[in-house]
């Protein structure tokens, strides 16, 4: 048992575990990772199986997740090296019914392109219950946009910002918030410790994008991490020419790692909340 980040050889699992730190079960064996939350057994990414190294063993890989989660409804896990791209050794856990999800992370190493708060615009953190009301709606909204199912997707968004939440009184994440008056328009989370910070579910309400507000999110997550700890490395996950990834690269990051995910979801539907940043 232990929090399995300095053992983790990337940067996208080492957030990866930063993010569910407080809140999961960590168990690292000497050919994986194991990371489980008890209190959120539906959400996928919280409790899932990191394969050290980038040895692809379909059934073997399968059967190993099965036997460390067995209460799990859905299948996903990972590998943790830096350099995988899906190729032959991936095919049969598509004939297993397997999605396979190629991520990009990107991580700055390299002085931060600042960006200025929009006129009418104000950046602070989320700290009142109406502020947190209005951030769990722009989440439901934006997925509904995208295509999920609004009381599913709803039930879900509430019990991760339970979790959330904790860790954010604890210190070990922060939530910002950019508002036009009184309205949310924009959010981002952002956890971080000494080597390694992540940003977590850039959205942004319609009527207020393209407006430089999420790069301007950017600068102020960045801020706030730096000054938890100056040497700590941000960090997102994401597809490099999709939205966020283009936002984050006009902010000076860069392409770090590419990791690959196989998941199964329940009962063969493919319905898995995306993880944005």
């Amino acid at each position: 048992m232990g929090n399995g980040q300095d053992l983790a050889q990337t940067l996208g699992v080492r957030s990866d575990l930063l993010v569910e730190r407080s809140v999961s079960e960590v168990v690292v064996h000497p050919d994986r990772i194991v990371l489980r939350i008890p209190d959120e057994p539906h959400y996928w990414a919280g409790n899932m199986v990191f394969f050290r190294g980038d040895k692809v063993d379909p059934e073997q890989q399968i059967a190993q997740f099965r036997k460390d989660l067995p209460e799990a409804a859905h299948t996903m896990f990972g590998w943790d090296t830096p350099d995988m791209k899906i190729g032959p050794e991936h095919a049969p856990f598509s004939r297993f019914g397997y999605e396979l999800e190629q991520i990009d992370v990107l991580s700055l190493a390299q002085p931060l392109n600042r960006a200025p708060t929009p006129d009418g615009i104000n950046i602070r953190p989320i700290e009142t219950e109406e502020d947190w009301k209005q951030v769990i709606a722009l989440q439901i909204d934006t997925a509904v946009e995208q295509g999920y199912d609004r009381d599913s997707f709803g039930i879900y968004v509430s019990k991760r910002f339970e979790s959330r939440r904790r860790q954010i009184k604890a210190g070990l994440a922060n939530w910002f918030g950019a508002f036009d008056g009184d309205l949310l328009v924009a959010d981002l989370g952002i956890y971080a410790d000494a080597a390694v910070s992540r940003f977590q579910e850039v959205e942004t309400r319609p009527s207020h994008r393209k407006h430089g507000i999420c790069a301007a999110l950017v600068t102020v997550g960045v801020d706030w991490a730096k000054a938890q700890a100056p040497e700590t490395i941000p960090v997102l996950q994401a597809h490099s020419d999709g939205p966020a990834g283009r936002i984050y690269r006009r902010c000076g990051f860069e392409h770090r790692e590419t990791l690959v995910l196989a998941i199964l979801p329940p009962q063969g539907t493919f319905e898995r909340p995306a993880d944005t940043a």
